[in-house]
């Protein structure tokens, strides 16, 4: 049976050769003739560019400047050592190669080269079938051609060379496919700068590398640069022909730390007022609210996230919320974490949508689905900053249910079901819906965010924008002195402040001493013992224990200690305390109420609204089945003591729970 035969130079002749002398060299000759004995469940050998340089520098040079033609001469060579002759069609795949291109600056000048590139997965297609090698059958006399394909339009043979027939049939099931996938490649946040658009491009992977790489994977993708003409726009188009991946999902990876680099560490943190220095150091454009500071400085550290023998994971990132008056520079701080934590992401509540943050389902050029990774997918490992999150559609909110938590993000669209990392840590800010804030109002009447939300933030910080002569003279002083002198006064320099960041997140783990855990259970048990009584509030819950966990961890890493002391423990019951204090204190009863954290309704309005119905049933008996509204808020005055204000605030929400109605204008029912 006739096959195409490929032209040899003899420049391929001495590149085949020398693969030949490469792959029986000691460190090689093992590997390949492995991967020849496992073939075909093993369909590639992995080739260390490094050790192909020393060999034979000038073949390493010949790869990148032509890698199709020197690829296949490598593919050959196999075929001619191998003692088995199989004709075993292994993939030669490159690693670390010295061409490492950023993706901004791939240009027309690299098309033809073998070059490597870092970036996010943005999307993958659905995996589809490539023709190899098609057979065709003569329509005279039935004689089969097999002719290989190297292009998505099929070539068929001249003519038959039994009968000189012009006319063939292509056999499907005789023919020869490879597995194919195109995936999306977009640049590293890390390397765009303030108002830039990311750079993308197209992946095609083949045969054993599809199926390899899922949204939000970090990863360095070595392969051929090639173009193509759209046929409809007849502009050319440029993608990458894979030929290997590295995965780069070890934390903070593009942060390179020098020897120097770590001594200056090292140095800092044997400093005793290393924990004030990076509090200082934290969004200093910004004076004064140091509790948010310290809170932001502990979140960019983190704390230890663990995978339990279940394979349970508990998440070891701490989310806060910032609920604020306009004006007082929480978008500011904001920007300033997405711009200091690798891998941060910024984006606005009322701009993003529920897809936007997770992952939308696309359609991709041949009418298939795919899926295209969203902010909290391509901040895994890292930040993500959300302003105005309670400017956002009810619908979108509910999003980010479940990357709070649990924080994976699963998609069930299009008919397409996966489950993608989420495993960052979230700022959210948000504005009170009635311009400034109310502290005798709890935080769900104020920012219209659903209790599932409130309750997955580890603190939830209040800043009110109050007049105070000394504070704003320091305030006046502050602002005027960075515009005069166009410099911001920081105590550590902001890159010595992100290696140090990455250096404790990649190398401390600590753990929990004994007696550390007996502080946090301490305070557990001692604020949970106040409230055994039954009239009492429930004043926190296990959540609460394990963000202190989580806090007590990020102040140990700030020390680069492996263990949590007690010290930490006592940084984070002071933190958690304050933060409870201001948002979770109940006026009426003057405890803490977990409830009034979390956007729940606080043990005081419950007692409150079970009344309300009664004293309404009373007065339907009394005045013929219908309650006045004016003797009604009396009576609630009278007997119980509620102020007018917060018992039409009880009537308003029953109303809206369909438990009593008003069948006309100021009187009600009980339903």
């Amino acid at each position: 049976m006739p096959t195409s035969v490929e032209p040899t130079t003899d420049k391929t002749k001495t590149s085949v050769a020398k693969f030949e002398d490469f792959f029986s060299s000691d460190k090689y000759k093992d590997k390949v003739f492995d991967a020849l004995e496992k073939y075909p469940e093993q369909r590639s050998v992995v080739v260390n560019y490094s050790e192909l340089e020393m060999f034979y520098p000038d073949l390493a040079d010949l790869l990148i400047d032509k890698p199709e033609e020197v690829i296949k001469a490598a593919q050959k060579a196999i075929r001619n050592i191998d003692p088995l002759r199989k004709n075993a069609e292994l993939k030669i795949r490159f690693e670390n190669i010295r061409n490492n291109v950023p993706l901004r600056y791939l240009r027309s000048k690299y098309i033809g080269k073998f070059v490597a590139v870092d970036g996010i997965v943005r999307k993958t297609d659905e995996i589809r079938p490539r023709i190899v090698t098609a057979t065709f059958e003569c329509r005279s006399c039935m004689r089969l051609h097999e002719i290989p394909q190297n292009s998505s339009l099929i070539s068929e043979p001249a003519l038959c060379q039994e009968c000189g027939g012009r006319s063939f049939r292509l056999l499907q099931e005789e023919s020869e496919f490879m597995d194919t996938q195109t995936t999306k490649l977009q640049e590293p946040l890390d390397n765009l700068s303030g108002g830039e658009q990311p750079r993308q491009i197209a992946i095609i992977l083949e045969d054993d590398m599809v199926d390899s790489l899922i949204p939000g994977d970090i990863v360095r993708i070595t392969g051929h640069l090639k173009t193509v003409r759209d046929d409809k726009t007849k502009r050319f188009n440029n993608f990458i022909y894979g030929n290997y991946i590295e995965q780069l999902e070890q934390e903070f990876q593009e942060l390179k730390i020098s020897p120097e680099d770590e001594e200056e560490i090292k140095k800092l943190a044997a400093d005793p007022d290393v924990y004030n220095k990076i509090i200082k150091s934290t969004a200093p454009s910004i004076h004064g609210y140091r509790e948010v500071k310290e809170a932001i400085a502990l979140q960019l550290f983190g704390g230890t996230a663990k995978t339990l023998e279940d394979k349970t994971r508990i998440r070891g990132d701490i989310h806060i919320l910032i609920v604020g008056d306009p004006g007082i520079g929480k978008s500011q701080m904001l920007k300033y974490v997405s711009k200091l934590a690798p891998r941060g992401i910024y984006t606005s509540g009322k701009g993003t949508s529920g897809v936007g943050l997770t992952a939308a389902a696309v359609r991709d050029e041949f009418g298939g689905w795919s899926l295209e990774a969203g902010a909290l997918v391509l901040g895994d490992r890292g930040n993500v900053c959300v302003d105005e999150l309670d400017k956002m559609r009810p619908e979108d909110r509910s999003a980010i249910h479940e990357a709070l938590e649990q924080q994976t993000i699963s998609i069930a669209k299009a008919g397409i079901m996966a489950t993608l990392n989420s495993r960052c840590s979230v700022l959210a800010a948000a504005n009170p819906k009635f311009g400034r804030f109310d502290q005798y109002k709890s935080i769900a009447e104020q920012i219209e965010l659903p209790p599932t939300i409130l309750s997955r933030f580890d603190l939830t910080f209040v800043i009110e924008d109050k007049p105070n002569l000394e504070n704003d003279k320091k305030l006046a002083n502050h602002i005027l002195k960075i515009h005069k002198e166009i410099s911001i006064p920081f105590e550590i320099d902001p890159e010595i402040l992100r290696k140090y960041i990455a250096y404790a997140r990649k190398n401390v783990k600590p753990k929990l001493t004994d007696e550390a855990m007996k502080v946090l259970q301490e305070f557990y048990v001692g604020m949970r013992g106040g409230a055994e009584d039954e009239d009492s509030p429930v004043p926190i819950t296990a959540r609460q224990l394990e963000a202190l966990v989580r806090l007590s961890e990020a102040h140990a890493r700030i020390r680069l200690a492996d263990e949590v002391k007690v010290v930490d423990a006592e940084k984070a019951i002071q933190l958690q305390q304050k933060c409870l204090r201001q948002v979770g204190l109940d006026p009426e009863t003057g405890k803490i109420d977990i409830d009034k954290v979390e956007g729940r309704m606080p043990k005081s309005d419950r007692e409150k609204i079970r009344l309300v119905p009664q004293v309404i049933k009373e007065l339907q008996e009394e005045y013929g089945g219908n309650a006045p509204k004016d003797i009604l808020l009396n009576e609630l005055s009278d007997k119980y003591n509620m102020d007018e204000e917060k018992a039409e605030e009880l009537i308003t929400k029953l109303k809206r729970q369909g438990s009593i109605y008003e069948p006309k204008q100021g009187y009600y029912k009980v339903v």
